[in-house]
């Protein structure tokens, strides 16, 4: 009700957050990956809704940067530099092995919009 209001005004306040891109670097594929996606693929990127026993958690376990750790909701956007529709990188994913790279989308960090 009171947002409702909001937009009947003269004038609306509006914040806006631009999303983190960054790489992170993989150093072992050989297992699984471990991340679970919506069931439903939409667009060019996989959104990480869980981060399950695989490379991925191991990866994060021995990582000392926390900007290089895999985040519940991060978006990948490339695997190895290449970009394509969400079913495409995640099928690209699966198949990695050794070192390679993801390219994410991290939404903007709490507190970075006040």
């Amino acid at each position: 009700v009171e947002m409702l209001k909001q937009f009947q005004a003269d004038q609306v306040k509006l914040k806006l957050a631009r999303a983190l891109n960054t790489v992170v670097f993989i150093q072992d594929g050989k297992k699984r990956h471990g991340l679970k996606f919506p069931k439903q693929l939409k667009n060019n990127v996989l959104v990480v809704m869980e981060i399950g026993d695989g490379y991925i958690k191991e990866h994060n376990d021995k990582c000392e940067d926390e900007s290089q750790k895999i985040r519940v909701y991060d978006r990948i956007v490339s695997v190895n530099g290449q970009v394509g529709m969400a079913a495409t990188l995640k099928s690209r994913l699966e198949r990695a092995t050794g070192e390679f790279q993801l390219g994410i989308q991290r939404p903007c960090l709490e507190g970075a919009s006040s």
